[in-house]
C-alpha cells in the first residue's frame, strides 16, 4: 500500500479505526503473535498496549487484571494475589508470555511472564 493510499484511508477513518491501525503498526515486527490468533491451551507470546487495569477478588484474594490490545483483539493478563505491578500503567507497551485460555468471551493469561517495552 502506497503512502498516498494509506494517508487517504487515515484521513477519512473513524477514531476507533485509527487507533486499531496505530496499535497494529506499533506491535508488528516484534516476533510475537497477534492477540486475535493466540493459540489456546499452549504457550504463546503476544504484545500490546495496556488499555485497562483493575483489581478484582478471585477465590478470596485480590487479582490484578490488565487488559492488553494490539489492534487485532484484546487479552486479559491476570496476576493472582497482586494489587499492582510496577510499570504496568495504561498506555504502556508490554510483551506477555504464557498460556491463553477462554474465560467467557475473554482471552485470559494467568500469571504470564511480562516484559515492559520502552516508552
Amino acid at each position: 500500500v502506497g503512502i498516498r493510499d494509506r494517508a487517504r484511508r487515515r484521513f477519512g477513518a473513524p477514531v476507533a479505526e485509527l487507533d486499531r491501525m496505530r496499535l497494529e503498526d506499533r506491535y508488528c515486527g516484534l516476533g510475537v503473535g497477534r492477540v486475535s490468533e493466540a493459540p489456546l491451551r499452549e504457550p504463546c507470546r503476544i504484545a500490546g498496549e495496556v488499555q485497562g487495569i483493575r483489581v478484582v477478588p478471585r477465590a478470596g484474594s485480590p487479582s490484578l487484571e490488565v487488559t492488553v490490545s494490539d489492534g487485532s483483539g484484546r487479552a486479559v493478563a491476570v496476576f493472582l494475589g497482586r494489587r499492582q505491578l510496577a510499570g504496568l500503567v495504561p498506555g504502556r507497551g508490554v510483551v506477555l508470555e504464557g498460556v491463553a485460555r477462554k474465560e467467557g468471551n475473554r482471552t485470559v493469561l494467568l500469571n504470564p511472564a511480562y516484559t515492559l517495552l520502552p516508552l
